[in-house]
């Protein structure tokens, strides 16, 4: 399949992965601000820290749970922005995702 047919595919990814950043955004600076979680079976965690948020929400989305994975993994402040700026440009010049997948999963091996 060309990259047309798989372009709202691409398109859903970056969504899922903006609904991410968008949760922990305002947890990411020196003033970062605390996210109350309330779960399913009642317990309340109140957090700023960006990988304790990632365990704490349930992500389904398959794009969205990767990013989640990295900062469970990392354990530390990552910058999901991040991840998402370099990889637009490099979309808009058609270059394959696979290829933007490839690069993340060599850069977390070192």
């Amino acid at each position: 399949m060309g990259m047309i047919h798989r372009k709202p595919q691409l398109l859903s990814n970056i969504n899922a992965c903006t609904a991410v950043v968008d949760i922990v955004r305002t947890t990411l600076d020196p003033r970062g601000m605390d996210k109350l979680i309330h779960d399913d079976k009642g317990a309340v965690t109140i957090s700023n820290d960006d990988a304790t948020i990632m365990k704490l929400l349930d992500i389904v989305h398959p794009a969205a749970k990767i990013l989640a994975d990295i900062a469970k993994s990392q354990d530390s402040e990552v910058t999901l922005t991040s991840l998402r700026s370099h990889a637009m440009p490099l979309l808009s010049r058609s270059v394959h995702f696979r290829f933007i997948q490839m690069l993340y999963t060599v850069e977390l091996e070192f």
